[in-house]
């Protein structure tokens, strides 16, 4: 069975036994409870094909730090089976089967000029078929057996509450771990033209992986928040001298904490899923 993680944040449901909880509306005066506000979201990418980020080694801050929106989470739902029973064949359900589904999604990126996000998914993609001849063109290219784990990768998708960079405090609501991730399509119908029309670009990666909850993915969520891979500026820090980046930061990105495939010891997790 599926339970939240000690790591995330959580609803203390012995509120709802206070007399004073709901008495015809909630309580606003001792505010025993927070709205789940969304918009506030990462992703980090766990391991990377070699292949991929040796050609590209910039492929995972450029792609998580330029991050725009994660679609394709959908609901489980339980199914059930219909009995009939009686003369008037009334009807009755049964449990019967489940599926976890979700084995789509899309991320979508801001796109610049000089093309760093389709070009950057396209050789990944190429790579594991060529589109004129149907090869797979990495194995000889970059000298490494053919294998679907040496083509795929795996990500970590976290949504947090507002207080976004305050891990220490549980600030995750939910994370989701998906295995078997590859890159699906390669996006080039921005470059077409119509007379007039001048737009920017955003750039949606379509993927396929194998979601995973559990507690130890929430527990594994937090931890890779911690290794600050993210350095937020806030106002009252600015510097009109110029000097306005995240270096001088505590929580700042430390390159040297990059999560490669290289670099995480997965055994020390078990299983994410």
């Amino acid at each position: 069975m599926i339970k939240p993680g000690a790591s995330i944040n959580s609803f203390n449901v012995k509120n709802a036994s206070n007399s004073n909880f709901f008495t015809g509306s909630f309580d606003l005066q001792k505010m025993e409870y927070d709205n789940l506000v969304t918009g506030y979201a990462f992703f980090i990418w766990v391991t990377l094909p070699k292949w991929v980020t040796d050609t590209y080694p910039d492929f995972a801050v450029m792609t998580e730090k330029n991050f725009k929106e994660f679609g394709g989470l959908s609901d489980i739902e339980l199914e059930t089976i219909s009995v009939t029973h009686g003369f008037n064949a009334n009807e009755y359900h049964i449990a019967g089967g489940i599926k976890k589904q979700n084995t789509e999604f899309t991320i979508k990126h801001q796109e610049f000029s000089g093309s760093p996000m389709k070009n950057m998914y396209q050789y990944w993609v190429t790579g594991i078929r060529d589109p004129e001849t149907g090869l797979a063109t990495y194995p000889k290219i970059h000298d490494i057996d053919y294998a679907s784990a040496n083509h795929t990768g795996e990500l970590i998708y976290i949504v947090t509450r507002p207080d976004a960079n305050n891990v220490d405090k549980n600030n995750i609501e939910f994370a989701a771990y998906y295995t078997n991730v590859m890159p699906k399509a390669i996006r080039l119908s921005h470059f077409n033209y119509t007379q007039g029309t001048h737009d920017q670009v955003e750039y949606e990666q379509s993927f396929t992986g194998d979601l995973n909850l559990s507690a130890k993915v929430d527990e594994f969520a937090k931890e890779l928040l911690k290794k600050n891979k993210y350095g937020f500026k806030e106002m009252g820090a600015f510097d009109p001298t110029g000097d306005n980046g995240s270096d001088n930061i505590s929580d700042s990105y430390d390159e040297s904490k990059d999560i490669t495939s290289t670099e995480i010891d997965r055994s020390a997790h078990g299983s994410a899923g």
